[in-house]
């Protein structure tokens, strides 16, 4: 049967009412988008252009220089092709998207287990690198946009919050360039200068579309309550320690970042008039004595009585409101909430519900901000606008005490120091707010206080997450310089038969010259240019055939080529002596080959041999990549019932930013504990975690975080604000009591 025939019941498309707006707004978006990236890979390409001319130029002829002119002629006259294959995909992605229809292709995967494949692979590990590279670029910086993209695209197509992947996300704009460049007649590296230049003009094009997007989503009323954010790029490639190392700077800054940025008044007034709307309201009769209570008189009456204790919302607010019309000896009296004291109640009540629940906040941690409620309640009778304003001394409190609180957990407090902070900076708050006018300053210090203990805790933990990610980028960077050393070696042994003091060399000293020239200065760097030409003219001086007809060339080289020899040894640490002896032998088989040559035209001295490139030694062990493993039936069937696939969980370890806190439980030990992403890498795809002190408490696989994940064994926490995510809540839970009550 085929697959096209299969529909996903799951999927969801379009409400009927829906479906024309969704199609015209989609097909707007689409043009704009496409348009903007196609012009951006055009101008990529025109950089392109100029680069292989330079690089051409600077080779001083040879089969090199002729390869970069060759490249240069062909991509001239294919360029127009690629650009419209990008443009196709990228428009087809977002017809794929209108439909719910998966937007990403199975590529074809090379058997690396054949012989003869085996260099292609490595080929498709550099390229699949660089494609991976432009996918990070794409969404590194536009995290607030795309999500609020994001949302206005799963609100109009009604689609559900785990559907994150769009038609502008990173993978799939790398897709399309994969599709553009898949057939372009050049050369490996002419394809990896192309990709280069294409990542930042790509990624600035996708920022600038995800911004105009939303525009006209704004525009069109989709959600109007999510504000416009403009998406700021980085204007240069960070490392990802560096990355890491100023989100511990400015960690609360990075937690607003996560949230789209909501209209506050709008929201506060909508759930005023939902408040008001759920509770009928009875007039206060004339003459019937009962006196309205209006917030001044509650506030004062709160200054006389403790909190009630009570967790949940509604026994909170029947405990508060009998212990405001009872008078000290619990007799009641004849008095009546106003109405916005009723709404405030209910939405301190509701608010501090979602806080009891909130999975992002241990359950000490919760308890510890309980006692907030009566100082919230008591800003608001007063007046002040603490629900829609971000920078109130009290909520900002509120905010950080939970930021801490986020990280928290008892294997990284054990002496309970942190837990004890929050909880005295909520004392103190609650102490301040009875103050009366001056409160708002009181709670002002109170919150410089604790973000001035919050700003010691991470210069502690910094240098300790500094420390793992830099060994972890060391690694990374390592295994690479071992793969493309391997590379440039293979390239050059495969036809060439060279003596046996030349594969000993490239074996050992040059592989371990090769990588340490990357590992320090980069592919870029002129270094790195010079140890791959020196392999390059090593084994090719002597291939027969070129000594026979470019000889009077290479005897002029064999100097250069020497003292090339000599440095590179050198900066491996092999002895003068030693090099002495290598040079000497290779200066004697060189002869040899001249009087092979002279004997027998075109032929290699018998004691040459061809080194079979499979064989290199110290060649990293082939990566698993995570998509080709398997979790067991067990987890399998065990996520089958929560909705999530290996698929699924695969791309959210993918798409995990560094600084992502999340839960990670341990069945055997028994214990969870608060962990954030430091590190994820794209290349030995594994990720590590750290607490809140920078202690590494974890260092998994991309597949073990992925069925991790499957079976609940790890779970993301929620980093958008507190309040925000509260009052969303309460706005939520208004709406669905009103439905039921329409229903009922």
């Amino acid at each position: 049967m085929s697959s096209a025939n299969i529909v996903d019941l799951k999927a969801r498309r379009a409400s009927p009412e829906a479906g024309e707006l969704a199609q015209k707004l989609l097909a707007s978006m689409r043009d704009l988008s496409a348009n903007g990236l196609k012009a951006a890979l055009q101008q990529a390409f025109t950089e392109v252009d100029d680069t292989l001319f330079e690089m051409s130029e600077k080779a001083n002829g040879g089969a090199l220089q002729q390869q970069y002119f060759d490249d240069l002629r062909s991509l001239r006259r294919t360029r127009d092709g690629a650009s419209d294959r990008f443009d196709a995909a990228l428009r087809g992605a977002f017809s794929l998207y209108l439909h719910g229809r998966n937007m990403q292709k199975e590529t074809t995967r090379i058997d690396s287990s054949a012989d003869e494949l085996s260099l292609v692979d490595d080929s498709e590990l550099e390229l699949g690198l660089a494609f991976t590279r432009i996918a990070t670029r794409c969404d590194d910086g536009v995290g607030r946009p795309r999500l609020e993209l994001t949302r206005r695209l799963q609100h109009l197509l009604q689609r559900a919050e785990s559907d994150s992947l769009i038609p502008l996300s990173g993978s799939i704009v790398a897709d399309a360039i994969r599709a553009a460049i898949a057939t372009l007649p050049i050369g490996l590296e002419s394809r990896l200068i192309l990709l280069k230049r294409s990542e930042r003009h790509i990624a600035d094009a996708t920022a600038d579309a995800i911004q105009d997007a939303n525009k006209l989503l704004f525009e069109a009323g989709i959600l109007p309550e999510l504000k416009l954010t403009h998406a700021r790029r980085a204007t240069s490639d960070s490392a990802p320690a560096h990355a890491h190392s100023a989100a511990a700077q400015a960690s609360h800054a990075a937690a607003a970042a996560i949230a789209p940025q909501i209209d506050l008044s709008a929201l506060a007034s909508e759930i005023t008039k939902l408040l008001t709307a759920s509770r009928p309201r009875t007039a206060v009769a004339e003459g019937s004595g009962a006196v309205e209570l209006d917030a001044a008189s509650v506030d004062r009456r709160l200054g006389q009585i403790a909190d009630p204790g009570t967790v949940d919302s509604s026994q909170f607010g029947a405990d508060l409101r009998r212990m405001l019309t009872t008078d000290s000896n619990g007799k009641p009296i004849n008095g009546v909430l106003a109405e916005p004291v009723e709404n405030a109640i209910d939405l301190v009540s509701l608010m501090f519900d979602f806080v009891a629940r909130d999975d992002s906040l241990p359950k000490e941690v919760q308890q510890a901000l309980t006692p907030l409620r009566v100082p919230l309640l008591r800003t608001a009778l007063r007046g002040a606008h603490v629900f829609d304003r971000s920078d109130h001394p009290l909520r900002a409190l509120m905010e950080s005490a939970a930021e801490v609180g986020r990280s928290w957990s008892p294997t990284s407090d054990r002496d309970g120091r942190v837990l004890e902070q929050i909880k005295s900076a909520v004392a103190a708050a609650v102490a301040e707010n009875d103050v009366g006018a001056s409160a708002d300053t009181g709670i002002e210090r109170v919150h410089q206080d604790l973000r001035a203990f919050m700003a010691n805790e991470q210069k502690r933990a910094q240098l300790l997450e500094k420390r793992s990610a830099e060994a972890a980028q060391a690694q990374e960077r390592r295994l690479s310089a071992q793969r493309t050393s391997q590379q440039v070696i293979a390239d050059v042994v495969e036809h060439t038969p060279v003596p046996p003091v030349v594969g000993t060399l490239l074996n050992g000293p040059l592989r371990r010259h090769l990588e340490l020239i990357l590992t320090r200065r980069g592919e870029d760097s002129k270094d790195w240019k010079s140890a791959r030409k020196l392999v390059r003219d090593l084994v090719w001086s002597f291939d027969p055939v070129t000594i026979e007809v470019e000889r009077s060339h290479w005897q002029a080289m064999l100097p250069t080529i020497v003292s090339a020899m000599r440095g590179a040894l050198s900066s491996v640490g092999m002895h003068d002596n030693d090099i002495d002896g290598v040079v000497q032998e290779f200066r004697n088989r060189y002869k040899d080959l001249l009087g092979a040559i002279q004997t027998k035209p075109g032929s290699s001295p018998e004691a040459f041999e061809r080194i079979d490139a499979e064989h290199l030694p110290d060649a990293p062990a082939p990566q698993v990549e995570a998509e080709t493993e398997t979790p067991s039936p067990e987890v399998v069937e065990k996520a089958a019932d929560a909705g999530i696939t290996y698929t699924d969980a695969l791309n959210s370890v993918r798409t995990m930013a560094n600084g992502q806190w999340v839960d990670i439980n341990d069945p055997q030990k028994g214990e969870a504990q608060r962990a954030k992403l430091i590190w994820n890498s794209l290349t030995t795809q594994r990720s590590l975690f750290v607490n809140r002190n920078g202690q590494l408490v974890a260092d998994l696989s991309w597949h073990r975080v992925a069925t991790d994940i499957m079976i609940g064994h790890l779970k993301l926490v929620d980093q958008g604000p507190l309040f925000e995510r509260a009052l969303i809540a309460v706005k939520r839970r208004l709406i669905e009591g009103q439905t039921t009550n329409r229903a009922a």
